[in-house]
């Protein structure tokens, strides 16, 4: 007979250290049914450690919920996604065990944007393993100057001055609920992936889609709900 359901919720409370009811309310969530359904499947050693670290790494990076998320600041959109997505989770400025200065690093330049509130939204698109997290970064500046800033820093930076490939151009627009926006073609491995970046006043929008444009164009319209 395999481990209970109780047993599987108090070793990973014992190893991420975290209190259990607190694990119990994450682990509701959709993304982390197939931890707990493998878990119990496989029940060995190698991978039940396996998940164990892939739980901590999650949970690490913030908390998943079905509820609006940054509270009275920035939000990202955390329900009715575009077919296909999936939110796996959502961190800010009072993640535990995250610099968010580091996530958002690449808003920062040679224009001043002065003290910022952000919030970043994770998204599954692909198998699990086989493909990269989609994100939506939104992002609260003191004023419409310090947000034109911000998007000026970011489509400015360095790695996108040469094409993604040949013959491709970097730059495009797009339109996004009614709004023309900046379209950042981006190149990984061997494909594009859709970038889409505006401020709408002082909030920035960054969405960082996939290789499929429509699929892309569908999760950024997903801001206009959060």
């Amino acid at each position: 007979m395999g481990l209970s359901q109780f047993n599987f919720y108090n070793i990973l409370a014992l190893v991420i250290s975290i209190p259990e009811t607190s694990l119990q309310i994450a682990l509701s969530s959709k993304a982390f049914i197939w931890l707990q359904s493998v878990y119990l499947d496989l029940m060995s050693l190698k991978y039940a450690v396996c998940m164990l670290i892939i739980a901590a790494t999650v949970l690490n990076l913030g908390c998943i919920s079905s509820d609006e998320a940054g509270g009275e600041g920035p939000r990202v959109p955390t329900e009715n996604l575009p077919e296909g997505f999936t939110l796996v989770a959502v961190i800010d400025g009072d993640t535990q065990g995250i610099n968010i200065e580091d996530e958002i690093a690449d808003f920062r330049g040679d224009e001043d944007i002065g003290a910022v509130r952000a919030a970043i939204g994770i998204y599954q698109w692909a198998e699990m393993g086989t493909g990269y997290d989609s994100k939506i970064t939104v992002m609260d500046c003191e004023d419409e100057a310090k947000a034109e800033a911000a998007v000026s820093n970011y489509v400015g930076q360095p790695k996108f001055e040469k094409p993604p490939f040949v013959g491709v151009d970097r730059f495009s627009t797009a339109v996004v609920n009614g709004r023309e926006v900046t379209e950042i073609r981006s190149a990984v491995g061997k494909e594009l992936k859709y970038i889409y970046i505006w401020n709408d006043g002082n909030q920035v929008v960054l969405v960082e889609g996939n290789g499929d444009r429509a699929e892309s164009l569908e999760l950024a319209s997903a801001t206009a709900s959060r």
